[in-house]
């Protein structure tokens, strides 16, 4: 190993993990030890990683901790998931619809009113029922 440590420029080492895609497959397909391949990588100042230059490489944004943490973004989309789920023809009632959707029932009841064409009250508002589709919904309506 010593002697392909000697035979290889920075530049081909560069290439090396460009070509094979990161520095571990790269160091396998020359032979040599991954440790030794990036020191000789950072020599061409390539560095290991192939990061784009606009953004490095691991950086979250806020749209990504908006999805993490935010219950109005993450509540909304479980919820159509949740109807995706039941499909066109499909309905739950509300209680059994939110373990579906994974999502507790302060949150649904903080989020319907962006979902009430899905929604179907049962009798005087002690029930609600939701349908899969909009269509779905309102010939329930009509039922009760």
């Amino acid at each position: 190993m010593s002697s392909a440590k000697q035979r290889i420029t920075p530049e081909q080492a560069a290439a090396a993990i460009r070509e094979h895609g990161g520095l571990r497959p790269a160091a396998r397909a020359l032979g040599m030890d991954s440790g030794w391949l990036c020191r000789i990588a950072k020599r061409a100042g390539a560095g290991t990683a192939a990061a784009p230059a606009g953004k490095p490489k691991g950086v979250k944004t806020l749209s990504d901790f908006r999805q993490a943490y935010d219950k109005d973004t993450i509540v909304p989309a479980k919820i159509k998931e949740g109807l995706a789920a039941l499909g066109a023809d499909g309905w739950e009632y509300e209680v059994e619809f939110a373990k579906l959707c994974g999502v507790g029932l302060y949150d649904m009841g903080r989020v319907r009113d962006r979902f009430a064409d899905h929604v179907v009250s049962i009798g005087r508002n002690t029930k609600r029922a939701w349908a899969g589709s909009k269509a779905l919904a309102g010939r329930m309506r009509e039922m009760v």
